[in-house]
């Protein structure tokens, strides 16, 4: 079922002769989703996924089914000398119909004004159609520079968001003269620690160059603006990647997911989880991340990496394969395609496979790797011990991160299990990123109980639920402390995931959220909330349903109708719970709202 309060904003068209002007129609497309983001409740679709259809002609039925969303935005931007037009349309998808249309004519030179006035106007007419909303008095806050760097930035930001390595290049250099115009602009900065730090993952530049790059630039817009969420989230990955502490990771993710809901955020949580092991926990935030921006090839390649992780290769390759689809050049899904034929019993497919690649995979060792492990797997010695050659030739290259790692998974395969530990160790001693990565690989598996390779990933990853020994139960299973710390952590997953709006919801489900024991979790219940599993869920149903009935669009609904839309799957349980939390029966609350109970019946 599709929230209701669900929205995206797609491209705003370019209607002028210029290609300034398209920088800054995508910089208000940008604004407006980051502004709208920033609404509690209000679930909006990523970048990616809107600006998917740039440039295409889609219908409301498309949008609905493509992006999930009940309400979507259009718009197009002409400018003159003195004069830009901007029109703004909201759409519903259900419907398929305009229900506002606004055209704005303002002085060019007025830019985070326009930003901010288009962003309230959509919010309050998305409040007006859809039902409360918290809305802040300002949305976008204005930058203190010059409006003609301001669109220099933008032109800047344009060319980095491409993601190849020739734009990439061109917008750091444009936002370089950006700084110099403007030192104290924080935004530059981000930009081009971000363009460096996607080089780097993308295989576009040495994964140490281009962090080594990226992090005086990060440094200096965390002096200028610390608060930002993409502050935040860049901190966040810094504490992983390069100081290897997960808990502060923690800690700057969840700060930028305060500040503004994004999927970027969600994915980077998964894939802190994904490196301790918490599999389940990790699907859960990847799973907000594809919510919000299906057409992001990453967030596929995760969602296929986490059921490779789990030795579900057959599920994991149609994911592989989507994300190559929406991005060709992404270069992470080739080796997990190949990985996922060698470990499924197919590895003559998996050679066929690995020799047919070409470009971004063969630069950055996916042909020669994979190939490699293919021998080892076949038993082809004289072939694989001359890719074992080749492969450390690279050592002392852009791409050791590549080569240390095929090198440790083909002497996984050969079983030269000291072998494999002595390179561990090597990768652990020169702190490659590699090796949070290595921790809940399936081909290291046979390796789980070795002394020393334990010992490094505990070292590595203390909170390691791959290595740790299970907690044992306690007599007492939380302290006060943590029942309060889970119970606002239920809370927030309540709210963000809507749970209870899944009929089949269990306690199991539950305790798969917060990677605790269900034991625990029924436990949190009774003390943190005095509810067993039933009340605290058909709570949140009750109140949904009370949001849901008085609507004007369920007006033709039976009140069964709705109940079963929030959540219920008894006709039984929902009269009972209703009463009961209430003090009331469901008609008696329609009668008690003036003109609400009319079109239900029971």
């Amino acid at each position: 079922m599709i929230d209701n309060k669900s929205i995206a904003v797609l491209p705003f068209v370019n209607m002028s002769n210029n290609i300034e002007n398209e920088y800054f129609c995508d910089g208000l497309t940008e604004e407006i989703i980051n502004a709208l983001a920033k609404i509690k409740d209000l679930s909006v679709t990523s970048r990616t996924s809107s600006f998917y259809f740039k440039n295409k002609t889609v219908t409301a039925k498309e949008i609905r089914e493509q992006l999930k969303v009940a309400t979507f935005i259009e718009g197009s931007v002409k400018t003159s000398r003195n004069k830009m037009r901007i029109t703004v349309q909201m759409i519903d998808t259900v419907d398929d119909f305009h229900f506002w249309s606004e055209t704005f004519d303002r002085n060019p030179e007025n830019v985070f004004e326009i930003q901010d006035e288009i962003s309230l106007f959509i919010a309050e007419k998305l409040r007006e159609h859809i039902g409360h909303l918290e809305i802040e008095d300002k949305l976008v806050e204005p930058i203190d520079v010059p409006i003609a760097i301001y669109r220099e930035y933008l032109k800047g930001r344009y060319y980095i968001m491409k993601l190849d390595y020739k734009n990439s290049i061109k917008g750091i250099n444009i936002l370089k003269e950006v700084i110099n115009k403007s030192p104290n602009f924080s935004n530059p900065y981000l930009d081009i620690n971000l363009a460096y730090f996607n080089m780097g993952t993308m295989g576009l530049l040495p994964a140490f160059e281009a962090y080594e790059k990226a992090q005086p630039y990060l440094l200096k817009a965390l002096e200028l603006d610390p608060n930002s969420s993409r502050s935040q989230l860049n901190l966040a990955w810094i504490e992983c990647w390069q100081n290897w502490n997960l808990k502060k990771a923690y800690e700057h993710a969840n700060k930028a997911l305060e500040i503004q809901q994004a999927d970027d955020i969600y994915l980077t949580i998964s894939n802190f989880l994904t490196v301790e092991g918490k599999l389940d926990a990790a699907r859960n935030y990847l799973d907000k991340a594809l919510q919000l921006d299906p057409y992001a090839a990453i967030n596929h390649h995760y969602k296929g990496f986490l059921y490779y992780l789990q030795e579900d290769y057959t599920t994991a390759i149609p994911f592989f394969k989507k994300a190559l689809e929406l991005d060709p050049m992404l270069p992470f899904p080739p080796i997990y395609i190949g990985f996922c034929l060698l470990m499924s019993g197919n590895p003559n497919e998996a050679l066929t496979y690995f020799g047919s690649l070409e470009g971004v995979s063969v630069k950055d060792l996916t042909k020669l790797g994979g190939e490699t492990m293919c021998y080892a797997k076949l038993n082809e010695t004289e072939k694989c011990n001359d890719g074992l050659k080749e492969l450390e030739t690279y050592l002392t290259t852009g791409l050791v991160d590549k080569a240390f790692t095929f090198l440790i998974l083909v002497n996984a395969l050969l079983g030269n299990n000291e072998k494999v530990v002595d390179l561990i160790t090597q990768a652990y001693d020169n702190r490659l990123p590699l090796i949070l990565l290595l921790n809940p690989s399936p081909i290291l598996k046979p390796l789980k109980h070795h002394k020393r390779f334990k010992d490094i990933m505990l070292k590595a990853i203390p909170d390691n639920l791959n290595y740790k020994q299970k907690k044992k139960y306690k007599q007492v299973l939380l302290d006060t402390n943590e029942i309060k710390k889970y119970s606002k952590e239920l809370e927030q997953i309540m709210i963000d995931y809507k749970l209870y709006l899944n009929p089949d919801l269990s306690l199991k489900d539950l305790a798969s959220y917060l990677e605790l024991p269900g034991n625990y979790v029924s436990q949190l219940l009774n003390l943190g909330f005095q509810k067993n599993f039933s009340e605290y869920v058909n709570t949140f149903r009750v109140k949904e349903f009370k949001e849901r009935v008085l609507l004007e669009e369920n007006k033709d609904l039976t009140i069964m109708a709705v109940a079963y839309d929030s959540g219920f799957n008894s006709k039984t349980v929902f009269n009972t719970f209703f009463k009961k939390i209430e003090g009331t029966t469901p008609k008696n609350f329609l009668k008690s709202n003036e003109g609400n109970s009319l079109g239900f019946e029971l």
